[in-house]
């Protein structure tokens, strides 16, 4: 089993975050930002909620919403410590049998509908880690959360670029940092070609293309920068990015 150790300070988001998912079902695949935190490796931007997805959300709920301070319905929970958990029901059938299914009706797959492809393919291909966080300071152990499904590189790559176009123009903001978690996660250990062969071709190729216009082509990757540059602290260069972008087109 892999162990990822996350910096933080006693009682700061990380702890709570790692304490919180240690006490949470493990059927429970995480995704967004503590994902990203595991597997870019290093330091990243901070987050204030956990998300995850599940198949069969409806009998997991109880014994979440047992734990929980309210329960909003809808995936939606609030733990102590004002922490969010947000829990997205995935399809009951594999992406295959999914993109299968959404293609027989003759229509290409809407940005919403590859969303949906993206979030099933990364339940399905999520890996087991021991998540720890750690002081900062001393380097003493905090909390662990031992054995936890968590989004692949490839998975959180898919699911952030098929999420983007769904984002609402009143929420540059989360545009920008699904941008720069995108940035982060090429950078990384992956995603490499052979988990982006295995993905379902008509996502794949959706994955390909849209890196390809907002890291590589000129315009895009302008827009990109101008929209990233806010999170400095790690900083990302683009040119990197762009060549790792090149490499995932010319291995697919």
């Amino acid at each position: 089993m892999t162990a990822v150790l996350l910096s933080g300070r006693v009682g700061g988001t990380t702890h709570l975050e790692v304490e919180l998912l240690a006490s949470l079902p493990p059927e429970l695949r995480l995704i967004g930002g503590l994902a990203v935190m595991c597997r870019v490796g290093s330091p990243h931007r901070t987050t204030v909620d956990l998300d995850a997805v599940a198949r069969g959300l409806t009998g997991l709920h109880e014994s979440i919403a047992h734990m929980a301070v309210t329960a909003q319905g809808g995936g939606q929970y609030r733990f102590e410590g004002s922490l969010d958990l947000d829990v997205i029901d995935v399809a009951p059938q594999s992406s295959e049998e999914l993109v299968a299914e959404l293609l027989a009706v003759g229509e290409p797959l809407t940005d919403l509908e590859l969303n949906i492809v993206s979030l099933t393919w990364a339940h399905d291909g999520a890996t087991a880690l021991d998540v720890v966080a750690i002081d900062e300071l001393s380097g003493e152990r905090l909390a662990a959360a031992p054995g936890r499904l968590v989004a692949t590189t490839s998975g959180l790559v898919a699911m952030k670029v098929t999420a983007i176009p769904l984002r609402a123009s009143t929420r540059p903001e989360k545009r920008a940092s699904d941008l720069y978690d995108l940035s982060r996660l090429l950078l990384a250990a992956g995603p490499d070609p052979a988990s982006l062969v295995v993905m379902p071709p008509v996502l794949a190729a959706a994955v390909l293309e849209r890196l390809t216009a907002w890291f590589v082509d000129d315009a895009g990757r302008d827009r990109t920068f101008r929209e990233i540059r806010r999170f400095d602290e790690p900083s990302v260069d683009l040119d990197d990015v762009a060549d790792a972008v090149e490499d995932l087109t010319s291995g697919a």
